[in-house]
């Protein structure tokens, strides 16, 4: 103990500040419950209505100085509710997640996905099943079903951009560990895919607030909504012009927001819940609604 109370309360200080958040793992498994509510909304009507249930597990965390892996096992998947029209979709869906129920990751500092090291078993596991629970898929040969496999193929032989892209994925490993500074605003540009036009990717605009929150958890807010301009607004005024407003009648006012509330231990790293709201609209007679929330079943990794 030294005699000099001012220094000891200094080393003290310094021990349990950190400017910025670190990804350092827990002891044992972390596991996720994971519930997703999706609904579209046509000229009033529900035309999908869904909600889903999944656990996560993450596992095997190992940290280097050039990042960390771990594993991802989706140990469950349950859906709760669902339009009749979409039942027989549902294990069709299910299917197609089997590939990459277990993955080994490799993230950098910043928690982006950079590779995913069982590549190979993902591949072999969906060449699989194109030789057997999709073999009916196969024989059809027609536009769409070619379509399906086509994307198939093409996520399941690189995942990193399925797992960079998928909003579940995105919210699970959030790309700021080693940035987000403690009790600051900052700007942030971000995209994400369209729920409504395929493959389209929509760059919103927004803000990432970090509040301290004592010394064992750290709270990230993020917020983000689309601008009126860009080089996408031209395009979906075009496709909204011919696919949808003949349908809809209403002229196009295009709106994409995401408001989302993360909470960390501030020591560790370790995610202990997410609240996600996402909302995109062509206008009052058509839009699509989201909401995801991630909760740590068991909070002693902290």
């Amino acid at each position: 103990m030294s005699r000099f109370k001012f220094f000891d309360e200094e080393i003290k200080q310094e021990e349990t500040f950190k400017d910025k958040l670190e990804y350092l793992g827990g002891p044992n498994d972390l596991n996720y419950v994971i519930m997703q509510q999706q609904k579209t909304v046509a000229n009033g009507q529900a035309i999908s209505d869904t909600e889903t249930k999944m656990l996560w597990q993450l596992e095997n965390i190992k940290n280097d100085k050039e990042g960390y892996q771990l594993y991802l096992n989706q140990k469950e998947h349950d859906v709760l509710k669902t339009n009749s029209q979409l039942q027989e979709l549902v294990g069709f869906a299910k299917l197609f997640n089997a590939p990459t129920s277990r993955l080994h990751l490799r993230f950098n500092k910043t928690g982006k996905v950079i590779s995913v090291l069982n590549q190979s078993e993902i591949l072999a596991i969906w060449q699989n099943m194109k030789e057997n629970e999709l073999l009916s898929l196969v024989n059809a040969n027609s536009n769409e079903s070619n379509l399906i496999l086509k994307a198939g193929d093409k996520d399941f032989s690189d995942s990193v951009p399925l797992v960079n892209d998928g909003i579940l994925y995105q919210l699970l490993f959030p790309s700021f560990y080693g940035i987000a500074n403690r009790n600051h605003v900052t700007k942030v540009q971000r995209d994400f895919r369209s729920n409504i036009f395929n493959e389209k990717r929509i760059e919103l605009s927004g803000e990432r607030i970090v509040e301290g929150g004592g010394t064992d958890e750290l709270m990230v807010r993020e917020n983000f909504i689309n601008g009126k301009r860009g080089d996408y607004t031209q395009e979906i005024l075009k496709t909204y012009n011919t696919q949808y407003k003949p349908i809809f009648i209403a002229d196009l006012d295009y709106m994409y927001r995401v408001n989302i509330d993360y909470k960390f231990f501030n020591h560790s790293g370790i995610l202990k819940n997410v609240e996600c709201e996402v909302e995109e609209r062509l206008n009052n007679n058509f839009y699509f609604k989201s909401h995801y929330s991630f909760k740590l079943k068991n909070e002693q990794y902290g």
